[in-house]
């Protein structure tokens, strides 16, 4: 008998009533179903054989944080506007638990960073947060420009000056890099992508280097104001006073994304971003 979890988020209009409505479908197939419909629910205790988060985007990499290390195999049914992030639209949440439930769809790990913020000596500040899209040091919504440092291992990689700095998993890659002009890289790739967000340095270009031992980004400069802010995944903002840092680890353990397998990928970048379209040529009339 399978042990499914099914997540939701009450506070959206007729997500509650979807996710029970799956919930009764499941028990009908003989499953056991728990539901979990409080977003900022704690997922480390939890035990399950599948996971089916009913959202989109955000609501997956909500989940992967509130797993913890308790990553469980995890299934994202889109509900939301893009949905790149998640395996199947909604119309098919059926097929596609049926699929995961038989052991048809294929395990992906994907990369977590954990992100904290240390001061110059290395005391930490903040505990550590799972983020597996990306990680975005950036001055504060209405303030001057900042600048910051990244580094690895003691050793100075780039400094950038301007709104802040992008460190995005290859699974963030279509996230907020992407829309600064960052590369777009496959997600099974161990590898980080630092994009620089309007910088004043015309020769900044993204970089893309192996995920190695994590990275560190200084706040060198804030121009008047207290902090910067590190911003995890969009969804967890902590201050980074000048003069400290935000700190980004690989973590020892991978979120388990179910998917239809590898082609999938190419296909909603074609589907949902237009990706690698043909232009289209213009007729004698044009």
């Amino acid at each position: 008998m399978k042990h499914v979890l099914l997540l939701g988020d009450e506070r959206k209009g007729g997500s509650k009533s979807r996710v029970l409505a799956f919930a009764q479908w499941l028990q009908g197939r003989n499953c056991v179903v728990d539901v979990e419909l409080d977003r900022e629910t704690p997922l480390v205790d939890r035990r399950a054989d599948l996971v089916v988060v009913f959202g989109g985007d955000g609501s997956l990499l909500g989940a992967a944080r509130r797993m913890g290390r308790n990553q469980l195999p995890t299934l994202g049914i889109n509900v939301g506007r893009l949905g790149f992030l998640t395996s199947y639209e909604v119309d098919r949440a059926q097929e596609a638990v049926e699929l995961a439930l038989a052991g048809r769809l294929r395990e992906e790990p994907r990369l977590l960073l954990q992100g904290s913020v240390v001061d110059g000596s290395g005391h930490p500040l903040s505990e550590p947060v799972l983020c597996m899209n990306d990680a975005v040091v950036g001055r504060a919504a209405v303030g001057p420009m900042i600048t910051v440092r990244a580094s690895r291992s003691g050793e100075e990689i780039a400094t950038y000056r301007g709104d802040g700095l992008v460190v995005a998993t290859a699974a963030g890659s279509t996230a907020y890099s992407m829309a600064a002009g960052g590369p777009v890289l496959t997600p099974d790739l161990q590898a980080l992508v630092l994009t620089p967000l309007a910088s004043q340095a015309l020769s900044a270009r993204p970089l893309v280097l192996p995920v190695g031992d994590g990275i560190d980004v200084e706040v060198i400069e804030t121009e008047g104001k207290r902090q910067a802010y590190l911003q995890l995944d969009g969804q967890v903002r902590v201050e980074v006073e000048q003069g400290s840092r935000a700190v980004l680890r690989p973590a020892p353990f991978a979120f388990r994304h179910l998917g239809p397998g590898s082609g999938h990928f190419f296909k909603v970048l074609r589907a949902k971003f237009g990706f690698t379209g043909l232009p289209r040529a213009m007729d004698s009339r044009g």
